[in-house]
């Protein structure tokens, strides 16, 4: 029952700030509300990308040992109190302050202690516990979508941020509740330590180009649909499809690594972004957009379960928080390059096709990293 209730307690969390990936649907109102140009409105996701790369780097610090209590209750201030700001103040800089930095380090802390208290509860089977920990941040973003997007219409962009403030505030308040016998696991200075002497550079590497290659086509997921000649709600559903395909992806590859190895893991959703990355590519096709937008949706989803999975494989699990938090920011780096690349390639070109290309490329590249890394001690101990 005890883990029952921290798996249901990180879930929550997670749902309340992977709310960060239904932005999008605030753009347009806020645009209108604040009288600004796009791109000032679009710095307030980029603000929010880069304080979640930089909380997850700060996790040791942030999130200390002992119970996940307090980090649930930072979570939870820091992303009600964010929105809260964001409505009160109405202006960009408070928005860019509020949503952008308070609700983006709020998704650093919720991430690596809803990951480290789910694998720590479920100890028989890690993966899964690291698959539902992420897909749920995946889903916040479904679970919130339509009320972001009625909500601006019907209330207005500020009270939208207050109705969500008091609605995470109570949210964040239950999840602490079902979250606190989790213990953050104190790390082991000896295995965190020799990181860098470790194959993480080389996972760092294999991270940062599997993100480049599945970045590049979520980050334009629409506007490659629309690229075909389709209508509006056809890239909706585009849209719709590579979130969904995500989720999937994330709970999969994390029940997967349970039985598989987690480079193996990695290795297969490499192989599959590539093919299709390609494919779509050199096939260019109406129909095909989509299939190629849900299996690219997939396979980014199960990198990332498969890098936490093979960070609790290659340093022990005490050293999650410390080990992926430093691996996470090749998340970070890709967040802000990856889009700005395929933007620029299209407005080069025309087209997407230069920009799948590249993004097929980074794919095959972080196979390459990924083929040579040896697989972990304990795993030759045992195979020899």
């Amino acid at each position: 029952m005890t883990v029952l209730r921290i798996l249901a307690g990180a879930v929550l969390l997670n749902l309340m700030t992977g709310s960060l990936y239904a932005w999008s649907l605030f753009i347009a109102p806020a645009q209108e509300a604040l009288d600004v140009g796009r791109a000032a409105v679009s710095s307030i996701f980029a603000v929010a990308t880069v304080a979640f790369a930089a909380t997850m780097f700060l996790a040791p610090v942030l999130v200390r040992p002992g119970s996940a209590l307090k980090p649930a209750l930072a979570t939870t201030a820091l992303a009600a109190g964010g929105l809260l700001l964001s409505g009160m103040t109405e202006s960009l800089w408070g928005v860019i302050l509020g949503y952008g930095v308070l609700f983006g380090f709020a998704s650093g802390i919720a991430y690596s202690a809803a990951l480290q208290s789910a694998v720590g509860a479920l100890e028989s089977r890690r993966g899964l516990a690291t698959g539902i920990a992420v897909s749920s941040y995946a889903l916040g973003a479904v679970v919130f979508a339509p009320l972001f997007r009625i909500g601006p219409e019907r209330w207005g962009v500020w009270d939208t941020f207050l109705i969500i403030a008091a609605i995470f505030a109570a949210m964040g308040i239950v999840s602490a509740f079902l979250i606190a016998p989790a213990q953050i696991p104190r790390p082991d200075d000896q295995k965190g330590g020799a990181a860098v002497s470790g194959p993480f550079w080389r996972l760092w590497l294999c991270f940062f180009c599997g993100c480049t290659a599945g970045l590049m086509a979520l980050g334009h997921a629409a506007a490659i649909v629309n690229a075909y000649d389709l209508v509006a709600p056809a890239a909706a559903l585009g849209t719709g499809l590579i979130t969904a395909a995500n989720g999937a992806g994330r709970l999969a590859s994390g029940f997967a690594t349970d039985y598989l190895r987690p480079r193996t893991v990695l290795l297969l959703a490499k192989v599959l972004a590539a093919a299709v990355l390609g494919a779509l590519a050199i096939f260019g096709s109406a129909p095909l957009v989509y299939i190629v937008l849900a299996l690219i949706g997939f396979a980014y989803g199960s990198m990332a379960s498969g890098y936490p999975a093979a960070t609790v494989q290659y340093y022990g699990p005490a050293n999650l928080g410390r080990v992926y938090g430093r691996l996470f920011s090749a998340w970070g780096v890709a967040g802000l390059t990856a889009p700005l690349i395929a933007g620029a390639l299209f407005d080069w070109t025309g087209t997407y096709t230069l920009a799948l290309a590249v993004a097929a490329v980074a794919a095959v590249l972080g196979l390459v990293f990924l083929w040579t890394i040896p697989p972990p001690p304990e795993v030759r101990e045992d195979t020899t």
